[in-house]
Formats: structure tokens, sequence, C-alpha cells
């Protein structure tokens, strides 16, 4: 236990957890490679703390960001209340983020809801009352799901009010997107491996940063030393929703992009050998934008022959799927991105289809 409450005379002082203690649960790609405490970069990545007594302390730091936009916004539950949300200021910084409790064991629950160009943030620790104990976390769910995407999978101007709105971290939460909804409804823990703009060969505007496929084996996405261990989180299936940015303006090339699809797919699967792969063309493509470029019929026969190319070469386990385009009844996020009801239309198209295809019960 690295939890401990330090006694000096007749006062006892709150007690200092280390961000490094055993009980902690991270979720998703985090980081925990900096004995400082774990750096969460990735939207949708989360802490889960148990603890007694009545109050909880958050100590975190906002890391220096790439394109500076605004503090970084996480949103937080203590035994299953309402979320609330915290937005992560500059400087190392206690967040005092319950207090009040009853006396008795509870259940911190701590989720990034900005992606990784808003930043990274570092934990590092916790504050609990005098005397009180971290306790192990409860167990993360043993069903799991990998999301692959652009910013269609970050929640990006899901909460906007129509198309006129810019980027900004008021309008993006990543647990309302069809991933997160989708891994809810199938009791199952979700890995979001998502970056507004990117493509699998070609960036939105050609970005010439790197496409996705580059930054998918880092936990910290701005970082060219970062490596993930993908045998620390072997999920069941996992989605890849690309394409869209490819095809933002021109045809990217057939042989180019199926190549890059192709490599994606095949370095996934040396990854898990077992894992459901599922190659979705998503509902932010679509034949009517770009004028002419019929971009999502152009995507259908790419992606889908890359899939058939697979399972004639004996891998059953790769699929092609898609979802209808966004609706205009639907209405529209920032931008002309998904709004919430379109996420929850393709998750309750997408619920069940991974449900028949892990057979889960």
């Amino acid at each position: 236990m690295l939890a401990l409450a330090v006694h000096s005379g007749c006062h006892t002082v709150p007690v200092q957890v280390s961000p490094q203690a055993p009980e902690l649960r991270f979720g998703g790609r985090v980081d925990r490679g900096d004995a400082q405490g774990a750096r969460l970069a990735w939207g949708g990545t989360s802490l889960t703390v148990r603890f007694t007594g009545t109050s909880l302390g958050l100590r975190l730091l906002d890391l220096p960001k790439v394109e500076e936009r605004a503090p970084n916004r996480f949103r937080f539950s203590v035994d299953g209340a309402p979320f609330r949300d915290l937005y992560v200021g500059e400087g190392r910084m206690l967040y005092r983020v319950v207090e009040g409790l009853p006396e008795g064991e509870h259940v911190l629950r701590l989720e990034k809801e900005t992606e990784s160009s808003v930043g990274e943030t570092q934990f590092l620790g916790l504050e609990l009352d005098p005397g009180a104990q971290l306790l192990p976390a409860p167990p993360a769910p043993t069903r799991r799901i990998e999301f692959i995407g652009d910013s269609g999978l970050t929640g990006f101007g899901i909460e906007g009010k129509n198309e006129q709105c810019s980027f900004n971290v008021e309008t993006q939460r990543s647990s309302l997107t069809w991933p997160a909804l989708t891994a809810r409804a199938l009791g199952a823990e979700a890995t979001i491996i998502a970056f507004s703009g990117k493509g699998v060969a070609v960036n939105h505007a050609n970005d010439p940063s790197p496409p996705l496929p580059q930054l998918y084996e880092r936990p910290l996405p701005y970082r060219e030393d970062s490596r993930w261990n993908f045998n620390s989180w072997v999920p069941d299936a996992v989605v890849i929703q690309l394409g869209a940015n490819d095809f933002w303006k021109e045809h990217p090339g057939e042989e180019r992009f199926r190549n890059a699809y192709r490599a994606l797919v095949d370095g996934i699967r040396g990854h898990y050998p077992n894992a459901h792969i599922v190659c979705l063309l998503g509902s932010g493509i679509s034949d009517s934008y770009p004028k002419d470029l019929n971009a999502r019929s152009n995507a259908r026969v790419l992606i889908s022959g890359v899939v058939e190319s697979l399972r004639q070469s004996g891998d059953s386990r790769v699929h092609f799927a898609e979802v209808p385009p966004k609706l205009e009844d639907e209405g529209f996020g920032c931008v002309w991105h998904p709004s919430r009801k379109t996420h929850q239309r393709t998750a309750e198209q997408m619920t069940p289809l991974l449900h028949g295809l892990l057979g889960w019960r």
C-alpha cells in the first residue's frame, strides 16, 4: 500500500497517494513510463479509484500543448452520481473534486473528454482525508473493444448547436461518441485511438504531419519515441473508421490508399492475432461532398476490397461494415460533424453487429 497517513505530534495530515500506487486503475492508452505520474492524451482515457474517507483531491498537471486551444476537459463521478466536468488549468494543481461524502468506501471515475490535440494531462497523485485508505479499484470489464478513427470518433463538435461553430473543448465530448455508447451497451471496456483530421494515407487539407497509422503505435501521439505495449491490453474486437479525410478534396489514389489501409490492418492483426477486425465505412463520408468525387462509393470499393482480399487469404475474422451517412434531420455538430443523434443512431447499429460477431451473452 502506497497511501500512508503521516502523523506530526497530535496532528494528522492528509494522506498523500503516490501516482504509482498499484491500487489505481487506468483505462485506455495511458503512458505510465514517467515516474512522476501517468500521462493521459487520447480522448476516453480514464482513472478509477476506490478509497475511504469523506473527500478526495486530484493532483494534475496540464502539459504544454502543441496547439494552444484551451484546458483539457475531463468528467468525473463518485459512487455512480451524475458526471460533472473538470477543466485542468496550467501548472501543478490540487483539484478537490469531492467533499462531504459519508464515511465508508467510495469509487471515483475520471474520464478525459478532449482529444490529443488539446494536450496531455499528467496525474501526480491523490490527497485523501487523514487516516483514509486507498483500496484496490474495482476490476475492469473483461470484454474489450478498440476503436480507431478520426474526428468522427473524437466527439468533435458533438455538443455544438449547428454546423456553424468551430472546434472548441466546450463542444467536444468523448463520452457521447458512438464508440463510448456502444461499449457501455455491451458492458465492454473501450480504448479509443482517434485524432481529428487524420487519414489513412492523407490527412485533411494535406496536413504533412503523420497520418493515423503512425500515431496508432503511441500512447502519447505527439511524441515520436512513445511506444505502446500491445501485450498489456488485448481487445476482443478492433473497429476502424477512417477514410473521410483521405477524400477531403480529391481522390488519394487507389494504390496509395489501398496499401496504407492494408498495412494498418496487417499491423493490427500482428498485434492481435485472434481479434475480430471491423473495417467500417462511417457516417462522416458521403457521395455529395466533395462535389463529383463520389467519396463514399470510392472508399467503399477500396475498403471492402482490402477486406475481401484478406478473407480470401484465410483471415475469417476481418469484416467490412457500413452505417448510413449523416442525415439532415439528425442535425449536425460543429463544422458539419456528426451530431449527438447521429452518434446515437450509429451506436444502435453497431451494438448488435458487434454483439453478433463476438457472441457475447
